[in-house]
């Protein structure tokens, strides 16, 4: 009699440890699911803040793999063939760690379910997470819920993904018009004195208000669209001699030669484009987790633009027939205190994106070249030095 007591309460004890057990995984996987589902939710559809760690860390493991890849090639052609796939890729593993996840989250629910062994709970989570239903649940109620939340929730994050790329590469192509347009009016690669030049020659220096007022609309648009790490920011130009970031260096140089340079005193928007343009850098690097000063001032914080690089400017816009302001020296002080302001972002989003080198001012500049890795962890904040 004494026997049977015990070896009752030895079943009932087992029993309940294999329910303990199973909760826990159970438990487990739900806590996995519902990451990996904010997860997704946070990379396509929250534009705002910094990006998940998942995130942070997948585009810092591609851009380590990529740097290593081009740092051997001599073409910029070569480069930016290669360059090019970093942003599908890098979205496309962020995709791929997320299904995992998901996977991952329902095989542990499945296994607390009660599919034993482990081998049969990954082949029930993968039936459902591919949709193809090549195992069936049978008439396990809760094995019947959790297969069709793992397919929905399949479905959903896919639709997410769906609807994301289109607004990307509206964003992209509006972005990218832009830049086609300074190209064309100032050669590739562009830079202040030839976008100057390029525009006054075609149309009229009474005109350049309207060229500010568009680039500040631009920049607008600029700052509101890098908010995701995953974004249209990191596609490249179709052409490999065009970036973004070089047509931005040459037109907040543009308007600070001629805000600093040429007296044309009732055109007071190109102050307000720097103004706007540095800003707009700034709030690119934010999600990254990368800081630039945000009130530099110059000489205290110097600019890698020279005194005679600057007077070989001023001569050529000179030459244009634009009523010039006759103190150089003062020219010079407003020219670096107007560059300091956005030199920091600019040389930052060079380093971090690899833009094709040589634009004047922008990708000829001393250090542009050197490795700049995105921050996993914590916050990196630059001095707005120039690299030497």
């Amino acid at each position: 009699m004494g026997c049977a007591r015990d070896h009752l309460t030895a079943c009932l004890l087992s029993i309940q440890r294999w329910h303990v057990a199973d909760s826990v995984f159970l438990a487990a996987g739900l806590l996995v699911i519902l990451f990996s589902t904010a997860f997704a939710i946070r990379t396509f559809m929250i534009p705002a803040g910094a990006p998940p760690l998942i995130n942070r860390s997948v585009f810092r493991f591609t851009q380590a793999i990529f740097e290593i890849t081009v740092r051997p090639m001599r073409s910029d052609a070569h480069r930016h063939s290669i360059l090019s796939l970093y942003a599908p890729i890098s979205l496309l593993v962020v995709l791929a760690v997320n299904l995992i996840l998901l996977g991952l989250g329902y095989t542990l629910a499945f296994y607390g379910a009660g599919m034993k062994p482990f081998i049969r709970a990954f082949l029930y989570s993968g039936s459902a997470l591919s949709t193809l239903g090549f195992e069936s649940p049978g008439s396990h109620f809760l094995v019947i819920m959790l297969s069709a939340t793992e397919a929905l929730t399949v479905a959903t994050v896919v639709a997410l993904l769906i609807g994301y790329l289109p607004g990307i590469y509206a964003s992209y192509q509006q972005r990218e018009q832009a830049v086609d347009n300074l190209d064309e009016l100032a050669g590739s690669p562009p830079d202040g004195p030839s976008v100057l030049a390029g525009y006054v020659q075609t149309y009229s220096a009474a005109s350049l208000g309207n060229l500010w007022a568009a680039w500040l609309a631009w920049f607008r648009d600029l700052g509101s669209s890098g908010k995701t790490l995953s974004g249209e920011l990191y596609l490249r130009s179709s052409r490999w001699d065009r970036s973004w970031i070089c047509a931005a260096g040459a037109i907040l140089d543009a308007a600070s030669l001629t805000d600093s340079s040429v007296d044309l005193s009732t055109d007071p928007a190109a102050a307000r484009l720097v103004s706007a343009g540095a800003r707009a850098l700034r709030q690119v690097l934010e999600p990254l987790q990368i800081a630039c000063p945000e009130n530099p001032a110059w000489p205290a914080v110097p600019i890698n633009i020279s005194r005679a690089e600057f007077d070989d400017a001023y001569d050529a816009i000179a030459t244009l027939g634009l009523p010039m302001k006759p103190d150089r020296d003062a020219a010079w002080a407003a020219f670096a205190q107007l560059r300091v302001q956005y030199e920091c972002q600019l040389m930052t989003l060079v380093r971090l994106k690899k833009p094709p080198r040589g634009a004047r001012w922008t990708t000829d500049r001393p250090g542009c070249e050197a490795s700049l890795p995105l921050p996993v962890f914590g916050r990196r904040v630059m001095t707005g030095k120039p690299e030497r």
